[in-house]
């Protein structure tokens, strides 16, 4: 009789054991998850920081000042992600300039991308007719796999008066 007494003690030694072990992993899992959630959270408002400081230029009737402002952010990410150790594609961006110029009578479009830009920028009297312009944004694109803003398009506006 001593020994059955002795072997329920053990057993219900061991059911507990098991029963402890058991609530620590849920208790593991349930964190992890928690942690998960507050990670994802955490990401999403990143997200939204980064894409409104470029979404906030998603209007028309831009100066070219404030173009100007977007392609030096522009300018910094792609510093900040381009070629590099820790070269990040998905990061990059692109802006482009759609910039209507008169030739004789007739007014066509010329499309400039960022290395353009850099290079009006150095001529100063094109710069300074370029912060002259009024713009709207035509387009905005994001990355597929980021969510970030990746292509940014403004289309020159000509005010006649």
């Amino acid at each position: 009789m001593e020994n059955a007494s002795k072997a329920l003690l053990m057993a219900g030694g061991v059911l507990i054991a098991i029963l402890i072990i058991a609530i620590l992993v849920y208790s593991f899992g349930t964190m992890g998850g928690y942690f998960d959630t507050e990670n994802a959270e955490k990401q999403a408002e990143q997200l939204k920081i980064f894409n409104d400081q470029y979404e906030v230029y998603n209007r028309k009737l831009l100066r070219g000042v404030d173009v100007i402002s977007v392609i030096n952010k522009v300018l910094d990410n792609n510093q900040k992600y381009g070629p590099s150790e820790y070269d990040e594609p998905n990061y990059l961006m692109q802006v482009e300039l759609e910039i209507k110029e008169t030739v004789g009578n007739l007014q066509k479009g010329n499309t400039y991308l960022l290395e353009d830009y850099i290079k009006m920028r150095q001529n100063t009297e094109n710069f300074t007719d370029f912060k002259r312009k009024v713009f709207d944004c035509k387009e905005i694109q994001y990355n597929r796999e980021t969510g970030r803003v990746n292509y940014i398009c403004f289309t020159e506006r000509i005010i006649t008066e």
